[in-house]
């Protein structure tokens, strides 16, 4: 489980767990708004902590395996791509621009 989905799942859970008890103890509207805020907080916190802690006295390397060169690969294939898709972008911008300026160049001429 990805550390953002435990810590988003503990949040909710503990907003439900607030609201349940929120619910048998009875609070004015107030006062259970109040308490399903505060407890759904330190559920937050509890969360954040419990993976600060995991992800610092766990080694990453086991769990994550990387392969530099492979990345690099990767990043300057995507990095060609993007550029010939900019090449293509600006050639249909100049096509764009000429073909306004034609159209001016004929509006003008008609006018006058």
């Amino acid at each position: 489980m990805r550390a953002e989905n435990f810590i988003y799942f503990s949040t909710v859970s503990g907003f439900f767990i607030s609201i349940i008890f929120g619910i048998l103890k009875g609070f004015d509207a107030f006062n259970f708004l109040w308490f399903v805020f505060i407890i759904t907080s330190i559920f937050y916190i509890i969360s954040l902590g419990s993976v600060a802690f995991f992800i610092k006295y766990s080694s990453i390397s086991k769990f994550i395996l990387l392969n530099k060169h492979e990345i690099e690969e990767i990043a300057d294939s995507q990095i060609k791509e993007l550029e010939k898709k900019e090449n293509v972008i600006y050639e249909n911008y100049e096509f764009i621009k000429q073909f306004e300026e034609e159209e001016l160049k004929i509006i003008k001429n008609k006018n006058v």
